[in-house]
């Protein structure tokens, strides 16, 4: 893999012109190799660091000149122009592949189905709070390439990783690496729960006898992965005793490590509500003690962390109805976290475009705890079908009609949750982009 280190006048192409995209041309332009850019859509624009950019069905032209192509994290490997590409001979990696090269700091990796922003900017916020320089970085919205340009000296770099970056990797390792849940999601792309889960376990593929694994005890999948990794093995639980790790026992935050158990805080004073984000504490506990934090450098992290946008985030109290914007919610059992984290009566945005698996398994879930479900973008009817007979559910195309039914359809003590359980590209670019519509629309309430 070191074929990356320096480009000497090589030509590498860089397919999909994203953000992650445009961090990888940077970071090879910087490294002196010449860069094509490349990308489906006509549209996607220039790129500065690209020597010129290939779009729409004239990216197979640039193959010509290649002696390397990095792919963006929604490229998949499979298809037609990787593929082209590895039929030559020539090298393809991901985008965080290539960052990885240049990481001087130990990486500390983070992947799961629910949880990998909040888990990762908690662990950062932690580790800033000790008194390190943490780079929280990756799928969370500022690319690993970016960050190794721009953050060299950082003590640690704090990755999110998805499952579509962990298909493309080779070398990456993670002096740490987390497992934090593995539920159905992406399915389309990986074929299978199985190629999922394979996508998943490679986090810790490359992981040393002097590195850490930390995984989630709950999890039926995780637990597959148990005595798989070559390194120490740390866990986490909610409902039984860890030998090595974090668990909870009597209402506190227990910290089980060289067999000794400490009591690190109670469970109320821990910065996020809710039992999903206990896990997470747990699991940010377990890391930071991988890097040489003791229980009283955690504790300032663990008990003043504000938490991500789009995470179940309070906008705004309106008339006794409280608005809350949960938008990075994009599968089935995102949803469910977050109608288990409410105590109020439940006005519900959902939809999107729906992921593969059967939204009827929330039935119960939605009849107990949703009012009214409002349903938008293309998976309205099919989330109608699975909840029409435990509530009453409304189809409105787009979002601003949303917000007003819902508005509408509020009183004082209920809680109007953006939660779509689907993905957003139905409409919007992100749900970067859908939770800050949302939230422009119940700003603007009157």
């Amino acid at each position: 893999m070191r074929y990356w280190s320096d480009g000497n006048g090589r030509t590498a192409g860089v397919l999909g012109l994203g953000r992650s995209g445009r961090a990888a041309a940077r970071l090879l332009q910087g490294r002196g190799f010449s860069v094509i850019g490349m990308d489906s859509d006509p549209s996607c624009g220039g790129c500065e660091y690209c020597r010129k950019v290939m779009v729409g069905r004239r990216q197979e032209e640039a193959l010509g000149e290649l002696d390397g192509l990095v792919l963006s994290p929604g490229v998949d490997p499979s298809s037609e122009i990787p593929s082209a590409a590895d039929d030559r001979g020539i090298p393809v990696v991901g985008e965080i592949e290539l960052a990885g090269q240049f990481a001087t700091a130990p990486v500390l990796a983070v992947t799961g189905s629910n949880g990998k922003t909040t888990t990762v900017e908690w662990l950062g916020f932690t580790l800033s709070r000790a008194g390190y320089e943490a780079c929280v970085t990756g799928n969370m919205g500022y690319p690993f390439s970016q960050a190794v340009l721009e953050r060299p000296d950082s003590d640690f770099f704090v990755v999110e990783v998805s499952s579509y970056q962990l298909q493309t990797i080779e070398s990456f390792r993670a002096r740490t690496a987390a497992i934090l849940n593995v539920t159905p999601d992406h399915l389309t792309r990986h074929g299978s729960m199985e190629g999922y889960i394979r996508a998943k376990s490679r986090i810790f593929m490359n992981q040393r006898p002097e590195d850490s694994l930390v995984l989630n005890a709950d999890d039926p999948v995780s637990v597959n992965f148990m005595g798989l990794t070559e390194g120490l093995e740390l866990h986490f639980s909610l409902r039984r005793e860890v030998r090595t790790g974090a668990c909870v026992e009597d209402d506190s935050i227990v910290m089980a490590w060289n067999g000794s158990r400490e009591r690190l805080m109670g469970t109320e004073k821990v910065a996020l509500p809710g039992r999903h984000n206990l896990a997470n504490a747990l699991a940010v506990v377990c890391m930071a003690r991988t890097v040489g934090l003791d229980s009283s450098r955690m504790l300032p992290g663990l008990r003043d962390f504000g938490g991500v946008p789009h995470r179940l985030e309070e906008v705004r109290n309106l008339d006794g109805v409280l608005y809350v914007n949960d938008s990075k919610s994009t599968n089935i059992d995102s949803l469910r976290v977050a109608l288990e984290a409410q105590s109020r009566p439940v006005i519900l945005i959902a939809g999107g475009r729906a992921k593969q698996g059967d939204y009827s398994q929330l039935a119960q879930l939605v009849g107990d705890r949703v009012k009214v479900a409002v349903l938008i973008g293309e998976g309205a009817q099919t989330l109608k079908r699975a909840w029409n007979d435990v509530t009453e559910a409304r189809t409105i195309e787009r979002l601003d009609g949303a917000v007003r039914v819902a508005r509408e359809a509020a009183e004082t003590g209920d809680v109007v949750l953006l939660s779509p359980g689907c993905a957003s590209f139905d409409q919007y670019r992100d749900f970067e982009e859908r939770g800050e519509h949302f939230k422009a629309l119940v700003e603007d309430l009157r």
